[in-house]
């Protein structure tokens, strides 16, 4: 080729892949997230701007999605495709459906308000660069309620005192957790990893630190957590860190305000559970106490009459 020409080549290579990836005037641009943290945020952003398409159930762990037909489809006809990077395959679907679709990776923890932001923040970034779509109007309206959010769960965590509250925190949740106030003394990790020696440092750990909250995370599973719960005598919760896994979470701020409201609920179940406990300690005093007293009566009487009968 020669070089005359390669101006008028490069030119043409970006007009034909401006066609592929660029959707056809008048048609709406499809994103397709691998997971609802991502999908979330489009929708809130984008809205009807966008067709969305998400990839993986919120109530499982992405990791170990198993990829479906559909699932080549949708990157198929992406014109965007956002993902973590911890999903594995990610690879196999841009492979299996030769896709053209830009894709961004947008990585790092989402569970604290500082993380809602950064995410928001790149989403917005990543709709614009590469669909040319301007989202900032809506994104100060969410940051400004992120804040407010953040603000009112602060509070009131300071106002139930959660700096006194120990738990034992599933290690995806740590940061959360953390965040709101609580005191964490220990944290785990998947489940399926756990050694027995892991267990019983747990165990020992939540005993010995009067641990009253042992927390879940929905997507890595619950069983071990309550069963550690129930073993050193505290409350078991189960958070979520996708959008989704109910009805009312929509967004990312939803998580935020649920997770909180759960583990609030939690400290005052425990609280009443520690309350019945002194009632009904109090309640066994008393009833020796009664049941003493009433024995001494009687003692009494029989050394008296005895002692009657002897006069006679």
């Amino acid at each position: 080729m020669r070089l005359t020409q390669l101006p008028l080549f490069c030119l043409i290579l970006t007009l034909l892949t401006t066609i592929f990836i660029m959707p056809a005037i008048g048609e709406k641009p499809t994103v397709v997230t691998t997971t609802t943290v991502l999908g979330s945020i489009v929708n809130d952003l984008a809205g009807d701007s966008v067709e969305l398409m998400v990839v993986s159930s919120p109530n499982v762990c992405p990791a170990h999605y198993d990829v479906k037909p559909s699932d080549v489809y949708a990157f198929s006809k992406a014109n965007l495709i956002l993902y973590h990077g911890f999903e594995p395959w990610v690879d196999t679907l841009v492979e299996a459906s030769r896709t053209n679709a830009s894709l961004v990776k947008i990585s790092g923890p989402w569970n604290t308000p500082e993380g809602v932001k950064g995410y928001y923040v790149r989403v917005a970034n990543a709709l614009k660069e590469n669909l040319g779509l301007d989202v900032s109007e809506k994104l100060n309206v969410v940051l400004a309620k992120l804040n407010e959010t953040s603000s009112i769960l602060k509070g009131e965590a300071e106002n139930l005192g959660v700096s006194n509250v120990k738990v034992i925190v599933m290690k995806w949740q740590k940061a959360y957790v953390s965040w709101l106030g609580f005191n964490v003394v220990a944290d785990f990790g998947p489940p399926e990893k756990l050694s027995s020696a892991d267990v019983e440092k747990l165990v020992e750990i939540g005993k010995k630190e009067g641990v009253m909250l042992v927390v879940s995370n929905l997507q890595s599973g619950t069983a071990f957590g309550e069963s550690l719960a129930s073993e050193i005598g505290a409350i078991h919760v189960v958070l979520t860190n996708f959008p989704g896994t109910e009805p009312n979470l929509k967004t990312l701020i939803d998580v935020l305000g649920k997770n909180a409201e759960t583990l609030f609920k939690a400290v005052e179940l425990y609280e009443a559970k520690l309350s019945a406990v002194k009632a009904e300690s109090e309640l066994e005093f008393y009833k020796t106490l009664t049941y003493s007293l009433a024995a001494i009566v009687v003692v009494e009487a029989i050394i008296v009459g005895y002692a009657v009968r002897r006069r006679g």
